[in-house]
């Protein structure tokens, strides 16, 4: 599948702000819009403050806002304000064909992976990143990224990651899918699983202790996802110490991954930590020993399906 350059965004485009998942707190979202604001024009619904107990109001709401965002012809970019929990119970309902005509990205993290993971079935780049809440509070350093993640989709990223296996030293290519690793394990057995075939598979996760991080990724093997794979990324994986037994999340990931037939890389600066990196997905990337790179030409890469 090729993934065409996503409508472009730019000084001054019009972006729309939804609640697909769960609530947020005021205070931090009018600080986040107020720093958008001053490049874009933002706009968002007066219900995106509704509540419905761990949820941005009910389903229906926060289906429409978002098929309304895509539908409108003015937007030209989606920014989620804040995960939590409830994009996937809006999946039924999300028009695939609706998301591809309208080749807008979604920005966001967290719940926000079962959105990309529609978007890159799809064939739509979207943008793993901070959201309206975490942007009130981001450095200068990760709005920059922000901005040159969202302005310009086909700069050249590169990263210095530590390999966690050895594997032979020609470099593999794929596309940039994945995000949340309890998320992506859900999405396993429905229709809205990603296709991962040829994949680089980047995953994260918080406040997962190291036994539940094992049965998810027992999970998502024995569906056959990481062997589909062309190589793994793995970013932060926060408030997750190591119970009693001792187990850390460490052994874990060696236990699964340490004679993986693909290159697998740790270290992301990604996830639920304060210096969230922009991460691409459905760009063409390439991993070769220790490094990352992202981009389309200038990784020199020719065209995947």
């Amino acid at each position: 599948m090729r993934f065409p350059l996503p409508r472009p965004v730019t000084r001054g485009s019009r972006l729309a702000v939804v609640a697909p998942a769960g609530p947020f707190q005021e205070e931090t979202f009018r600080d986040g819009i107020a720093w958008l604001s001053q490049r874009y024009e933002v706009i968002y619904r007066a219900d995106i403050f509704s509540k419905y107990g761990y949820l941005a109001g009910v389903d229906d709401r926060r289906l429409v806002e978002l098929s309304d965002a895509l539908i409108d012809p003015d937007i030209d970019a989606v920014v989620c304000a804040r995960g939590g929990f409830g994009a996937t119970r809006i999946l039924p309902g999300l028009d695939l064909n609706l998301v591809q005509k309208a080749n807008k990205m979604i920005i966001g993290f967290s719940d926000i992976t079962a959105l990309h993971a529609r978007w890159f079935t799809a064939g739509v780049r979207s943008v793993h990143a901070p959201m309206v809440a975490a942007l009130a509070n981001a450095s200068s350093s990760i709005r920059e990224k922000w901005i040159t993640a969202v302005e310009h989709p086909e700069t050249r990223l590169r990263w210095d990651l530590t390999p966690l296996n050895d594997v032979d030293p020609t470099p593999v290519t794929g596309r940039l899918t994945g995000g949340n690793l309890a998320v992506l394990a859900a999405l396993m057995g429905t229709p809205y699983a990603p296709h991962l075939r040829g994949s680089i598979l980047f995953l994260e996760d918080v406040g997962e202790r190291p036994y539940r991080v094992d049965r998810m990724l027992t999970s998502l093997s024995q569906a056959g996802a990481f062997d589909q794979i062309a190589g793994l990324v793995v970013g932060a994986f926060t408030e997750g110490d190591p119970g009693n037994d001792g187990v850390t999340l460490v052994d874990v990931l060696e236990r699964h991954f340490a004679n993986a037939p693909y290159p697998v890389l740790t270290g992301f600066p990604a996830g639920h930590i304060p210096e969230n990196e922009p991460i691409p997905f459905g760009t063409k990337a390439s991993i070769q020993g220790g490094e990352l790179c992202a981009g389309a030409t200038e990784v020199g890469l020719e065209d995947l399906t």
